[in-house]
C-alpha cells in the first residue's frame, strides 16, 4: 500500500483522503461510536492533527533561516492574500451575494481563499527540499476557516474575529521556541510531518460526501475553474519570474482544503438568512476539494517532468 501511495503525486495524503470520503459517503456513522475511535477517524480530530503538524514543522524552523521562508513562501502567500481581497471585492461588487453561474459569494470566497497545507507538504516532500517543508506552519495559517471569514467580513463590510488566527499561531510559536532552544527536540519531532500526512488526508476526507459533491455537477466544476483561474497563473508568474523558483510551491498551495467545506455554515451561523446559500455552497466546495486533490498532483508531476525535477526518495 505504501509503495503504491508513494508512486502517486501527493499519494500519502490523497489515498487516505479518498478512502475516508468513501466511508463517510456510504457508512457515515461507522466510526461515530465515541471515544478514541471517533476522535481519530472522524472530522473531530482534524484541528488536532493540523495543529500537531504545525507544531512539528515549527520545531524544525531555524530562526536563522526564517528569512528564506518569508522571502519565498511568504511572498507567494502575500500575493495570494492580495488576490483574494481583490477578487473578493470585485465579485461582491459585480455579482452580489447570489453570485454568477450558481456560485454564491460565500462559495467563491471559501474556495479562492483555500489552501491545503497537507497536500503542499505531500508535494513538497516529493519534489521540494527540506527548506520548503519549513513553510508548512506559515501555509497552515491560511488553511483555517478564519482566513476566508476574514476576507468575507472585510469585503462584505462586517466585523472580524481574530481568535481563530491567534489559536493557529500559538502551536507554531511554541514549536519554534522549543525547536530552537533544544535541537534534539527538533530532531525528535521532524519525522512527525511525514508520519501525520496520511492522518491529515483521512481527517479531511472524513468530512466529504462524494455523492453530494458529484451532485453539485456543473457548479462544482465552475468553482474549481474559478479557483485555478484566479489563483494559479499570477502566483506562478510571481514564483517563477520574480523569485526565480521552479513553481512547485505555487502548485503546492493550489488545492482546496477539506476544512473549507465548513466555512459556509460558519458564515451562515452569524447570518441565518444565508443558510440556503451556504447549504448549496458546501456541496460545490466539496466537489472542488475532490477535483483539485486529483488535478493538482497531476499538474505537479507534469511540471516536475518538464523541469527535470527528480522525485525525492525517502
Amino acid at each position: 500500500m505504501l509503495k503504491f501511495m508513494r508512486k502517486l503525486p501527493g499519494g500519502t495524503l490523497l489515498v487516505p483522503m479518498l478512502i475516508a470520503a468513501l466511508i463517510n459517503t456510504f457508512a457515515p456513522n461507522l466510526f461515530k461510536i465515541g471515544g478514541l475511535t471517533e476522535a481519530l477517524f472522524t472530522p473531530k480530530g482534524t484541528n488536532y492533527v493540523v495543529g500537531l503538524v504545525c507544531f512539528c514543522s515549527a520545531t524544525t524552523i531555524d530562526v536563522k533561516k526564517i528569512g528564506f521562508v518569508l522571502k519565498k513562501q511568504g511572498i507567494i502567500l502575500l500575493f495570494k492574500i492580495i488576490l483574494c481581497f481583490m477578487f473578493g471585492f470585485g465579485y461582491i461588487s459585480v455579482f452580489g451575494q447570489e453570485g454568477v453561474l450558481g456560485i454564491s459569494f460565500i462559495a467563491f470566497i471559501a474556495t479562492i481563499c483555500s489552501v491545503n497545507p497537507s497536500l503542499y507538504l505531500a508535494l513538497i516532500s516529493d519534489y521540494g527540499d527540506e527548506d520548503d517543508k519549513l513553510a508548512f506552519g506559515l501555509i497552515a495559517l491560511l488553511c483555517v476557516p478564519a482566513f476566508p471569514m476574514l476576507v468575507y467580513s472585510i469585503t462584505n463590510g462586517g466585523s472580524v474575529d481574530w481568535t481563530p488566527i491567534i489559536s493557529t499561531f500559538i502551536p507554531i510559536l511554541i514549536g519554534v521556541i522549543l525547536g530552537n532552544l533544544d535541537k534534539d527536540m527538533a530532531m525528535l519531532f521532524r519525522p512527525g510531518m511525514a508520519l501525520l500526512t496520511p492522518f491529515m488526508g483521512w481527517a479531511f476526507g472524513s468530512s466529504i460526501n462524494l455523492i453530494q459533491a458529484v451532485q453539485s455537477g456543473f457548479a462544482g466544476i465552475v468553482i474549481t475553474l474559478f479557483f485555478y483561474i484566479t489563483m494559479l497563473p499570477t502566483i506562478y508568474i510571481v514564483e517563477t519570474r520574480l523569485l526565480k523558483m521552479s513553481g512547485m510551491s505555487t502548485l503546492g498551495i493550489s488545492s482546496i482544503a477539506g476544512l473549507s467545506v465548513a466555512v459556509p455554515m460558519m458564515i451562515a451561523s452569524n447570518s441565518p438568512e444565508l443558510f440556503d446559500i451556504a447549504t448549496e455552497a458546501i456541496a460545490q466546495i466539496a466537489f472542488g476539494v475532490v477535483l483539485t486533490s486529483i488535478i493538482t498532483p497531476i499538474l505537479a508531476k507534469w511540471l516536475a517532468d518538464q523541469k527535470g525535477i527528480v522525485k525525492n526518495v525517502d
